[in-house]
């Protein structure tokens, strides 16, 4: 058997009480997505929160904020309530936001 979704994730933030802090944050906020085929962890949160010093969470979510993934997103879309917009970062500080339809018809689904 190879790596599974979920250490390949791990690996990717390399200290590891950091790795905990947000799984924490995504369980208690957000949700866990573990399975042979992707990892995933985030919350809802608003659009116009993502580079403004509001709270991360709100009363009218319309953004799932994705933390980390790994594997093959297109499992992912029908495990969470759909939301306006994705928001995902690639440890460049630079935010990308798609609308989650555009995201789940390029993953077919």
């Amino acid at each position: 058997m190879g790596v599974t979704p979920y250490l390949t994730a791990s690996k990717l933030i390399q200290c590891k009480s950091e790795f905990l802090d947000i799984l924490d944050y995504c369980g208690r906020h957000g949700v866990i997505i573990s399975t042979d085929k992707v990892f995933a962890c985030g919350y809802p949160t608003h659009s116009k929160c993502l580079n403004d010093s509001c709270s991360l969470i709100v009363d009218k979510p319309n953004c799932w904020y994705v933390h980390l993934l790994a594997g093959n997103p297109k499992y992912i879309f029908d495990m969470v309530k759909p939301l306006e917009y994705v928001c995902f970062e690639r440890f460049d500080n630079k935010y990308r936001l798609y609308k989650f339809s555009k995201l789940k018809r390029r993953y077919g689904k």
